[in-house]
């Protein structure tokens, strides 16, 4: 049987325990998060071409982002500069260990199509595949010979290169430059005689030109011709570079132009003399010295 003696005990010892404590987490509260609608460019908003619905936005008249435009602008460049930073460094590393295939890549890029593909391989994948690579070396070989023989060749043109005296042309041109000639020139037989500038690597030397065709320079006391300058044509340059004064003359009644300023005679006295009397003057072979900074006139 159940008891129930003890149902009139006190409820002090109930009254007085602490209060329960709510260990329930409090309810969340949905947040709609900040979004951004940029307007589509193509349909101008309106989710519509004159094709039909705007394929870039699918009719919406723009697009829906949860960034800002700010923000994926900075994506955008950071994207970039991480692909320059990573293309360069294929390329650093591309250079560090296959330097010839390289500058071979480098230098055909924009002239070779298979050059180019393999140029924008390495940019895009980082490196060349085995493969790739292999192709390319086959092209650099021959590049590699080609360049041994025209190295080859221009020891054995320097080699056979005959000697020849221009110490009347450098006087001439001394002259010129005394003169305030910037670029004088000489127009010799068929010939053109000018100097290398300062800064070139070739400076304090001539250089020999028949009309666009380029035939060699002197320096150091020797002739060094190209190909298209065969042994007749040498001679004459020999010639021609031996007496200036005297090939200058026979150039203008010839040609009936000066042979320093390239411009017509047209007065007795040049015509007489075959050259300019104030050209004659400026490279020192007589004649009118009147400063004329453009060669002066022969009419």
């Amino acid at each position: 049987m159940t008891d129930f003696s003890n149902l009139n005990d006190s409820l002090d010892d109930m009254l007085d325990a602490p209060a329960r404590v709510d260990r329930r987490a409090p309810p969340v509260t949905y947040t709609k998060p900040e979004t951004y609608f940029d307007r589509c460019g193509k349909c101008g908003n309106s989710g519509q071409t004159r094709w039909g619905v705007c394929f870039r936005c699918k009719g919406k008249g723009g697009k829906t982002f949860k960034t800002s435009p700010a923000d994926r602008a900075k994506a955008r460049q950071d994207r970039t500069e991480r692909k320059q930073r990573t293309a360069e460094e294929a390329r650093a590393a591309m250079k560090a260990e296959h330097p010839e295939v390289y500058a071979w890549l480098l230098a055909n890029v924009e002239k070779f199509e298979f050059a180019t593909s393999m140029w924008n391989a390495l940019r895009t994948y980082e490196a060349l595949t085995p493969n790739q690579l292999a192709a390319c070396e086959r092209c650099v070989a021959p590049d590699k010979q080609r360049a041994a023989e025209r190295v080859a060749d221009a020891k054995a043109r320097l080699e056979d290169a005959p000697s020849i005296d221009i110490s009347k042309i450098e006087t001439a041109f001394t002259a010129a430059l005394e003169n305030l000639l910037k670029f004088p020139k000489l127009r010799l037989d068929t010939f053109e005689f000018s100097r290398a500038s300062a800064a070139s690597k070739n400076a304090g030397a001539l250089y020999v030109k028949e009309g666009e065709t380029y035939l060699g320079k002197i320096q150091g006391g020797k002739l060094i011709c190209t190909r298209q300058c065969d042994d007749k044509t040498k001679a004459r340059v020999i010639e021609a570079a031996a007496d200036p004064h005297k090939a200058a003359k026979a150039y203008g009644m010839r040609t009936g132009s000066c042979s320093c300023c390239g411009r017509e005679l047209t007065n007795g006295e040049s015509i007489d003399l075959g050259i300019g009397p104030i050209c004659a003057g400026k490279y020192g072979w007589g004649g009118r010295r009147a400063f004329s900074p453009d060669g002066g006139s022969h009419a």
